[in-house]
């Protein structure tokens, strides 16, 4: 066996969890978030959002 598939197989190997097939371990990666957590500067609550704000849904209503 080649060099290439025997660590092709370990990452394979290592992937599996048993709770799925090994050809679909690209669904189980994490998705990269667009959100980011920020403290509202008014009132301290803690959110995420993707825009650029700095108060929460709640303060800038008011």
């Amino acid at each position: 066996m080649a060099k290439e598939e025997k660590g092709f197989e370990a990452k394979i190997n290592s992937m599996y969890s048993g709770k799925v097939c090994a050809c679909q371990t690209g669904v189980l990666e994490k998705i990269q978030s667009s959100l980011k957590q920020i403290q509202c500067k008014k009132c301290g609550k803690t959110f995420k959002t993707n825009k650029n704000t700095e108060f929460c849904f709640d303060c800038r209503n008011k």
